[in-house]
Formats: structure tokens, sequence, C-alpha cells
């Protein structure tokens, strides 16, 4: 698609004028707007929708046995697709084009997904207890398969996602990560989240969570460890070495009050890749990637006593690992101004989305999305949250 008139960000610079993104011979014209790659939101449970602001201000573990777990147990298929199609509305109009999710009824995402015309890697989350979609660790690896099995080119991609350490067995997840390599696929995981999580691994086994997960054959370069918050320099050292990638999610972290300060300055120096993610709506409780840089960036600062670190480029580059896709607000909204520095001004500022395209196709125009009804979708979101909270 040819980007006419526009002031886009290339990944080092920003230029002005026309440029191509991707091969269909139609035009865009970006006049007076801002072009940048759209988001890529490396960690969320994208139906928590429905539990946005559940169980607030309760302790993690409190928070996850009182009000989470007991929650999910009433899940359906359809209360997961109106979740999902809430949560596709919401990533639209912040940016998103592209995301990891791990969540249960993963077929009822996908078809989500497909409606809206975004990009996702779908993961089931692998536990040892069971769950309205299956019964044991086992029937969620058999469905996880024939997920893999039955894949198709397309916009939808699947994943191996066991939970965590503490919700599997070593047997589990040493069969989640055949699984993964032999469908050449990511394994995503929860890890290294709570200073608790990581003493009761080192309590059990005698290593820290990513040496135990090294110890068993999961790090490799098909990893995705999500969180990844409490390290030791001896597990960034790991990671680097056995090429796996981490999702920074910041805002879920200081929410929950779990997730300290992770050691993103560290993780970069050593050469690991290091995306952001927004965690489910129910722990942020927002799947916007503008507040996750934002706070992401100000986080570090305040923490190191250094107004060089977590630069708003870093940041951009992390928000936006792999796009293929475009996202525009204009230049003349009042938080964009004036232009001395665009993208301080998008980290910090966060104007309004008006546009998205997403694999040569228009998704947003003008803030109208054009794949499916807006209102819609929130009076039937409207009707499943009560139905599931009532």
């Amino acid at each position: 698609m040819l980007i006419k008139n526009s002031t886009y960000y290339d990944g080092s610079k920003i230029v002005k004028g026309d440029f191509t993104n991707g091969v269909s011979d139609k035009e865009f014209d970006a006049s007076g707007k801002f072009a940048f790659p759209a988001f890529n939101n490396g960690h969320t449970h994208l139906a928590m929708t429905l539990m946005r602001g559940a169980g607030d201000g309760e302790k993690l573990q409190q928070w996850l046995d009182n009000t989470i777990f007991p929650t999910e147990q009433r899940l359906t298929p359809d209360l997961v697709y109106k979740g999902s199609m809430l949560g596709l509305l919401e990533m639209i109009k912040t940016g998103t084009s592209n995301f990891l999710d791990m969540y249960y009824f993963v077929e009822e995402t996908a078809k989500a997904v497909n409606k809206a015309g975004l990009r996702a890697t779908l993961g089931t989350p692998i536990t040892s207890f069971g769950t309205p979609y299956y019964k044991n660790a086992n029937d969620a690896l058999r469905i996880a398969e024939r997920q893999l099995k039955n894949m198709s080119p397309g916009m939808v991609r699947y994943c191996v996602a066991p939970h965590s350490i503490y919700l599997n067995d070593e047997e589990t997840l040493i069969r989640a990560k055949a699984l993964a390599d032999k469908y050449n696929a990511w394994l995503s995981i929860h890890v290294s989240e709570t200073r608790k999580e990581c003493a009761d691994c080192h309590k059990k086994t005698g290593l820290w969570p990513i040496e135990y997960l090294d110890s068993i054959g999961l790090l490799g370069e098909n990893t995705v460890l999500i969180h990844a918050a409490w390290l030791t320099k001896m597990e960034i050292k790991l990671i680097a070495d056995r090429e796996a990638s981490v999702i920074h999610c910041p805002v879920s972290n200081m929410k929950l009050a779990s997730g300290g300060v992770m050691p993103l300055p560290e993780l970069l120096a050593g050469g690991v890749t290091v995306g952001l993610g927004t965690d489910g709506a129910s722990s942020n409780n927002s799947l916007d990637m503008r507040e996750e840089m934002k706070i992401g960036s100000l986080l570090q600062k305040s923490h190191r006593w250094d107004a060089t670190v977590a630069g708003t480029r870093t940041m951009l580059h992390m928000a936006t690992l792999g796009s293929q896709d475009l996202a525009f607000v204009s230049l003349d909204d009042v938080r964009m101004l004036p232009h001395h520095d665009l993208i301080s001004n998008l980290v910090y500022s966060g104007g309004v989305v008006t546009d998205l395209i997403v694999n040569d196709r228009v998704i947003m125009d003008g803030g109208q999305i054009l794949t499916f009804d807006e209102e819609k979708v929130k009076t039937e979101f409207m009707e499943a949250a009560a139905e599931l909270l009532k």
C-alpha cells in the first residue's frame, strides 16, 4: 500500500513524504498524520476483559485464589468470544495489530481475531488442574497439539503455553517444550514474576527459576519468558546464551505489587530481546501499549535515578517488535504538539490513534472500525460480563 503525504518513523529516524508498506497497489492519504509501526502486545489474556476490575486491591495470591480462578471456572466458549471481541476493540483503538495470548477456549479467540482482522499467536494455558476447557494437563497438551497440527497459513498462529513452574510438574513442562520443538512453535511461560515463586522454586530444586528451566531443557530460541522480573546476573546470562526472549509487563507487576523492578538495562546490555506486554485487562486494567511504554520508561528512570535509561526509542522498539503494520495519530492532536520530538510525544503523551492498517488492509479509518460493529460488540460484552460475574 502506498502511504501518501505522511510523517513516518522508520525505526531510526523521522521521514516525511510517501512510502510503501505491504504489496497492494492501494493508496492511503496520511496528510497531517504521524505513522509508526503498530504495536505488538507481547503478553495478554485477552478475554479477561470480562474481569476488568474484579478483585481490585487484593494481594496477588488472594486475587488468583479468591477471584480469578473461581471466576474462570464459569467460563464458556461464548463468554470468551465476547470478551475477546471487546479486547480487540480496545487494541484497535490504541494502535495494536499483533499480540501473544494465553487463555482458554482458544478457538473462540481465533474466531474473534479473524473477524477483527488483526494478527495473533494464541496458546492454551496448560495447568495441572482442570478447567472448563480441559480435564488436566494431559488433556491441555492434547488440545495444544491439535491446534498446532491443524494450523493453516494466516493471521492466527498457535504456540505452547505452560502457565508456570508452580502450576505444572516437571514432566508436563518437558513435554510442552518437546511439543513446541516438534512444530517449530513458540513456548510461552510465566516465570520469576514474584519473590515467593523464586523462593519456592529454589527451596524445592536448589535452583532459581531460570536455572531450573534451563536444567530441564526449556530455554531456547523459541522460549518466551513472561515477566522475568526477579533475575540474578547468572540467569540473565543464561537467557542471553540460550537466545530466549523476555516480555516485560511493568503495569501489571506494579498493580499487583509483585514484580519489583525488572533488570531491563542489564537484559538489554546482555543482548536479550525484550518485548513489552500489558498482561490481562484484569491485572492492568488496560490493553493500551502507549501507557505501557510510558510507565515502563518512568519506572526504570525513577528506580535507577537515571534519566538516560529506558529511553523513548528503546520503549517504542520494545512495544513494536517485529511489527509489519501501521498505526497513525493526528499531528494536530494537542498531545502531539509541538513537534520537537514526535517519539517522545507518542511515548509520554499518547495521542489518539486515528487509523490502523494491518496486512495491507485498513482496519480503522478516521477512528471508525471497519471490520465489525463497535456498538454491537460493546452491548454483547456487557451482557456477557454480567452473566459471568452475577
